[in-house]
């Protein structure tokens, strides 16, 4: 077989983005495709959530009418409908990536990828013979999966995870979540708002580890006091067990927790499987991700890696970025002027919670603090519970990070994200007009 110029593992979001990059290119170029184009995004991960949570939000702003004076009965929830919408988006999803792909000329191949030496992948197809292709780069982009152990795992009945809330025969009255991160919160959230009774069961001092303290502080305090969600930090899930009917949860500190139904979102690992450690000779972190450089490029110097294979945070528009800068590299060397730049994260809860760059205590670093009580927009709509904090460089003036939590967090996070990305200072963005009424004029206000 002709050689590829470059052949991609994976089929998320990172293996679609970089294919399509090297095509732009007018590269050869192959796909492994071992999930369903989309991979465990669309097909186990990200899109179902992502329903769910659309479902949730809906119930969320009838219940809010009743600010507006508007009387309105909650819908009841078909979970065979939502079934059903999970099943066509991700149908959907498939084909509009697979007919980008094939129109930009990249070839497909359904199977599992296998690196068998630097120049060379397999496409292993059970029963069959496993094919060569031959190639100058490799890019892998194998994504994660979820981090179970042996007491603590879905049974596919009660006890379930994100993969499988689509199995859901009915909507929980009562669900134990273990986990408080970014999939637990969401989740917890999307239950909550549809009516389910959820109690958290977190391992750590605060929800949302990687979120500014304060912001994860009032998220943890609306959750409590709108949706009822009982909380309960630093006491992670030791294992589940179902029992007829009731699913008991039992914590570090030995307490023990009852509801109908389990969930498991505690944290997800590489899917480093498309190797053997004694050929091929791959740095690993202490964490268990591939070890890459600012380039993606790993330690052997035509395989890069992208995607949540190389670590947290695990988010599909850091993927993306990181498939852009490893073909680039590969195309341009170290003189490309694509590079890794910070990019947003993002819990979407309704509202929402995002942040971007580093907001962590710094002696040369202060905060700038906002709350949207101060906002006509916020009163108008009743959504005055929020606030917003900027971290900015004491000495240039320029923004470090900035987190969010409130309605429309997200887009004004991703404001920030520009702003960083264009060393624009912090007080040339405060003194743009912002449109009034409207919530980006957080970002405007004095106080």
């Amino acid at each position: 077989m002709k050689p590829f110029d470059l052949v991609v593992i994976g089929d998320g979001p990172a293996g679609i983005e970089g294919a399509l990059a090297a095509a732009t290119r007018h590269w050869r170029v192959a796909l492994i495709s071992g999930l369903g184009i989309g991979g465990r995004a669309a097909m186990s991960s990200l899109l179902p959530s992502k329903v769910w949570l659309a479902y949730a939000q809906r119930m969320a702003q009838l219940k809010h009418m009743r600010h507006f004076g508007l009387t309105v009965k909650p819908p009841s929830l078909s979970m065979d409908l939502l079934r059903a919408q999970i099943t066509s988006q991700k149908q959907h999803a498939a084909q509009r990536y697979r007919q980008k792909l094939e129109a930009a000329g990249v070839q497909i191949f359904e199977g599992k990828g296998f690196v068998s030496s630097t120049e060379m992948v397999e496409v292993i197809r059970e029963g069959a013979v496993a094919e060569q292709l031959p190639t100058r780069y490799i890019l892998l982009s194998t994504g994660s999966g979820p981090v179970f152990f042996p007491e603590l795992k879905p049974n596919k009945d009660r006890i379930i995870a994100p993969k499988l809330s689509p199995t859901l025969p009915e909507l929980p009255k009562r669900m134990v979540v273990a986990g408080g991160g970014v999939t637990g919160s969401e989740y917890a959230w999307a239950f909550a708002a549809l009516g389910t009774e959820v109690t958290i069961l977190h391992g750590t001092m605060r929800m949302l580890p990687r979120m500014d303290p304060d912001v994860a502080a009032a998220f943890e305090q609306w959750m409590q006091s709108h949706y009822g969600v009982a909380l309960h930090k630093n006491n992670g899930v030791v294992a589940m067990q179902q029992e007829d009917n009731l699913v008991r949860a039992l914590t570090f500190s030995g307490e023990e927790y009852e509801a109908d139904y389990g969930f498991i979102a505690i944290g997800r690992k590489a899917d480093l499987s498309f190797y053997e450690p004694g050929n091929l000779p791959l740095q690993i972190t202490s964490e268990g991700f591939l070890q890459v450089n600012k380039f993606c490029q790993t330690s052997q110097p035509n395989i890069y890696g992208a995607g949540d294979v190389t670590g947290v945070p695990m988010m599909a528009n850091r993927a993306m970025m990181q498939a852009r800068v490893a073909v680039a590299h590969m195309a341009e060397g170290d003189a490309t002027t694509v590079r890794q730049k910070s990019v947003a994260e993002a819990v979407y809860t309704d509202p929402p919670v995002a942040q971007v760059g580093d907001m962590s205590p710094d002696l040369d670093a202060s905060f700038v603090l906002k709350r949207y009580d101060g906002l006509l927009k916020a009163h108008i709509l009743g959504e005055t519970e929020g606030l917003l904090k900027v971290k900015v460089d004491s000495k240039t003036g320029l923004i470090r990070g900035a987190a969010a939590f409130g309605a429309h967090a997200v887009d004004i996070i991703s404001i920030f994200q520009v702003a960083i990305h264009h060393n624009i200072p912090w007080r040339r963005l405060h003194m743009v007009p912002m449109p009034h009424p409207s919530m980006s004029e957080l970002i405007s206000t004095v106080l």
